[in-house]
């Protein structure tokens, strides 16, 4: 697999950025927090998403103001060319493939599906443990045994032998069950032929009840029948008897309602005779009565509207003389208004000139107060006195001296320790070419004896301690040099803060002096009179407007007096014309009118009463009309119900002769009887045929049952076989993960003896590797004996926690094309830090593809490609830069 190129938008700090990836070592450089490792994060998205990795999701990875996160990857897997796009916001992706001329969709377009088609063309696992070497993981090798073991389990991918040296368990847990069951099944059938023997018997006995029973029936059924058919016909006579007799009762008593109904119609048709002579008296009365009451319903309407008119016509006339002369009272006031106009005016205009003559003074009042307010500002700001502002430039200064000395003295302690470990080599060296030479001295030339030899190894073991001791002198030398380096740093930080004091303090002098040319008393006092000026004048104006305001309503209040006279006149002639009206009628006034009223009071109330007298008297005779036909209808009634009543009785007569009782109850009791007789053989043939069919039922899965357990005996013996198969496998898969682990740690030793020489210049002669259940322990060669991890310092055993993972991925250098490096220089120091350039150039290169992302500028020196990222305005921006192979 080799990672061609890679685009993301808004992912994390990066609003659009598109990277390009070629062969060789890419390096991806920047400060901490520029965006480097967001890139890898986004590769990684890209690639696994939504599944891998677990902990992020998709608010944590939304650029702040961003839309919508995009990422498409573009890469290369065995000549064939992919484009992975996902946009993580709208839950869409898709996977493509180039056949030569065009891109083709690999996979339907759903997150879960382009997910699961990565996962079978470079599953996660193979990717985060032999590709990708995150941070943190050097710890992970360095903190224990156990965790180094996980590291080198997951990456040289001993989890899968692993796992099918574990399933292969569960495989014969499985196998062991299903034989223990089938053996318990075949326990549990051993009496099959018996069950099956008494299950014939039973079906035969049932057989033979069956033939005896089935003729019985067809004879009783016969009998049966005709039986029911003689019951069937007394039936029908019973109950054609007692429905004459119902019918008869009921013809019965219509009779006799209908003869109560005659009786009572007449005697209401007598009284409807009455009824009808007494309408007849009221009718002529009101006729009589008509023309008075129609006068005294014309004047009560008259008085009713003269009332009422004349009321409301006075209550207007007097709210309209009463707006009048509110009016009046209103243009009286706006006279006086008008003429305190003019007095406000020219008020107004001397304050003016007095305002115009101050507003100078009141504008450098205000910059005064500016000036003043920025300089209590920047006197918060300053931390620093003057004195400790002189104070703090010398002590920079001679800082920065210091430093200068600090770095020609490491620079001779890294030229002496460098002289120091070549002595070690050459000393390292010879002591190897003495413990292998025979005959002649290789030191001296002369003749080699074992007392010689041994004097010489002494010598140059002696000199090794004392180089040894130099070698200590020096790192604590350096150790001192570098924690004073890291004093004098701090120091020299500041250098930003005096500056920014030293402006601050220019500007508030600045500021001081600006003030001294103004007379601040005298200005705060004009510009009080300014503020009472400028009051006094808004009040003024205020003023002025609403009575410019209040002199506008003159016209509109002389308009609606004009109108409000008019209206008062035409109340005042509808008075007088509801007056008229009186006089025309007749009265003089509204006293003649209610004698007059009350004369012909007592005609219209009679007039009232006999008002509906017509009415019911027409009502009243179509009621003795109805009720002479009503009684005709009902006496027709009763000579039909006479006639039909005599004709059911000598029907009854006549069925009465044809009809025995104790005959239809000796026909009931045989039909019951051969009912009965009949349902208690058919049901017990129906059971002896229900048993019949279940016992042949059951018959045949006994027979199926004896079948299937031949084949689970068959198969039973296959199981056995199966389980000594897979403990066979179980042990192989066992035996080859431990041959396999053993050789891929021996290898991996040797490539990490190499690193781990170059990063220690040759200090250590090699790296020990031994594997033990569950965990591997890591152990270095120094003069020729075999130290732990303790007798390192920091440094040395981060360099060799780094060897150890690069030895690893190396180790599958002929498997993978690609590694990625995140941050694997935090914790080197400068020396180890330029040594890891020449293992990048020595050693990553048998990698077609290698991506490091580092703030380290160094490692750019082993570098064909590098990236660079930084941070502007809070957005990543990133640029490309090619260096060559």
């Amino acid at each position: 697999m080799r990672i061609e190129k890679l685009i993301i938008k808004d992912f994390r700090s990066h609003r659009l950025t598109k990277v390009s990836f070629t062969s060789g070592i890419n390096l991806i450089v920047g400060q901490n927090g520029s965006g480097k490792s967001s890139l890898l994060d986004a590769l990684l998205v890209g690639l696994y998403w939504p599944s891998k990795p677990k902990d992020l999701k998709k608010e944590d990875i939304l650029r702040v103001d961003g839309q919508s996160t995009e990422i498409t990857v573009f890469f290369e897997k065995d000549g064939v060319s992919y484009q992975l796009h996902r946009n993580i916001t709208r839950g869409v992706a898709f996977a493509k493939y180039h056949d030569g001329s065009s891109w083709k969709h690999a996979t339907e377009t759903s997150q879960k599906a382009v997910r699961d088609w990565m996962e079978k063309l470079v599953p996660y696992d193979v990717f985060l443990n032999a590709i990708y070497i995150r941070q943190g993981e050097i710890d992970a090798i360095l903190e224990s045994d156990e965790s180094r073991e996980k590291v080198v389990r997951q990456v040289l991918g001993l989890d899968k032998y692993e796992n099918a040296y574990k399933n292969l368990l569960e495989v014969r847990k499985e196998i062991e069950r299903r034989i223990k069951s089938i053996e318990d099944y075949l326990k549990s059938t051993e009496n099959l032929d018996e069950l099956i023997g008494e299950m014939e018997k039973e079906l035969s006995g049932a057989l033979r009840e069956i033939n005896e029973l089935s003729p019985q029936i067809p004879k009783l059924e016969r009998e049966l029948e005709r039986v029911e058919k003689k019951l069937g016909e007394l039936d029908e006579l019973e109950k054609s008897l007692n429905s004459l007799r119902l019918e008869i009762k009921e013809r019965e008593g219509n009779r006799k309602r209908l003869e109560t109904r005659v009786e009572g119609l007449e005697k209401r048709i007598a009284e409807s005779e009455e009824r009808l002579h007494e309408l007849e008296e009221k009718v002529r009365e009101f006729n009589e009565l008509r023309e008075k009451a129609e006068l005294y319903l014309r004047l009560s309407n008259f008085r009713k509207r003269y009332t009422d008119e004349k009321a409301r016509n006075e209550k207007l006339a007097e709210n309209y003389r009463a707006q009048i002369e509110a009016i009046d009272e209103r243009l009286a006031e706006l006279s006086e208004l008008e003429k305190r106009l003019g007095e406000l005016e020219k008020e107004k205009k001397e304050l003016e000139r007095k305002f115009r003559r101050l507003e100078k003074d009141a504008k450098a009042y205000e910059d005064v107060r500016s000036i003043s307010s920025q300089l209590e500002g920047l006197k918060k700001r300053l931390k620093l006195s003057r004195e400790e502002i002189e104070d703090l430039a010398k002590e920079i200064e001679d800082a920065r001296k210091r430093k200068e000395e600090i770095q020609r003295e490491l620079e001779e302690i890294n030229e002496e320790r460098g002289g120091l470990k070549n002595r070690v080599k050459e000393r390292n060296r010879a002591i190897m070419e003495l413990k292998k030479a025979k005959g002649k001295c290789p030191v001296c030339g002369r003749k080699l004896t074992e007392k010689h030899r041994k004097e010489i190894i002494e010598k140059y073991q002696a000199e090794l301690k004392e180089v040894s001791l130099s070698l200590k002198e020096l790192d604590e030398r350096e150790r001192k040099l570098r924690g004073e380096l890291v004093r004098i740093e701090k120091v020299l930080k500041r250098e930003r803060e005096l500056i920014a004091a030293k402006e601050l303090l220019d500007q508030i002098s600045g500021l001081e002096e600006r003030l001294k040319e103004y007379d601040l008393e005298k200005l705060r006092k004009r510009a009080e009179e300014y503020e009472r000026v400028k009051g006094e004048l808004n009040r003024l104006e205020g003023e002025l407007e609403s009575a410019r305001a209040e002199l506008e309503k003159v016209k509109a209040l002389e308009k609606k007096r004009t109108l409000t006279e008019g209206k008062l006149r035409s109340v005042e002639e509808k008075l007088r014309k509801l007056d008229d009206e009186l006089r025309e009628m007749g009265f003089s006034g509204m006293e003649e009118l209610d004698e007059k009223l009350a004369g012909l009071e007592p005609t219209y109330r009679r007039y009232l009463e006999l008002k509906g007298a017509e009415s019911e008297l027409q009502r009243e005779r179509k009621n003795l009309e109805r009720l002479r036909t009503e009684l005709e209808g009902v006496k027709m009634e009763l000579d039909e119900e006479n006639r039909a009543l005599k004709r059911l009785m000598e029907a009854l007569a006549e069925k009465e002769r044809l009809y025995s009782r104790e005959e239809h109850e000796r026909t009931r009791e045989a039909f019951t009887s051969l009912r009965e007789e009949l349902a208690g053989k058919r049901a017990r043939l129906e059971a002896l045929e229900r048993k019949r069919d279940e016992t042949m039922e059951n018959l045949g899965k006994l027979r199926e049952e004896k079948e299937r357990r031949r084949e689970k005996a068959r198969e039973l013996d296959e199981l056995r076989k199966a389980r000594e198969r897979v403990q066979e496998l179980r042990e192989k898969v066992r035996r080859y993960k431990a041959m396999l682990k053993e050789g891929a740690l021996a290898r991996v030793g040797d490539i990490a003896s190499e690193i781990f020489e170059e990063l220690t210049e040759e200090k250590y002669s090699g790296v020990t590797v031994k594997a033990e259940e569950n965990r591997i322990r890591l152990g270095v060669l120094y003069n020729g004996r075999e130290y732990g991890l303790g007798f390192l310092s920091g440094g040395e055993r981060i360099a060799l926690g780094l060897a150890f993972r690069l030895a690893l991925s190396l180790y599958l250098a002929g498997e993978i094309s690609l590694l990625i490096l995140d941050e694997p220089t935090p914790y080197l120091d400068d020396e180890r830090r330029r040594r890891l350039v020449d293992i990048m150039q020595r050693y990553l290169r048998k990698i077609p593809q290698v991506i490091v992302v580092s703030h380290d500028e160094e490692l750019k020196d082993a570098a064909d490609r590098v990236i660079r990222v930084s941070l502007e305005n809070g957005v990543s921006v990133v640029k490309e830069v090619e260096l060559g192979v």
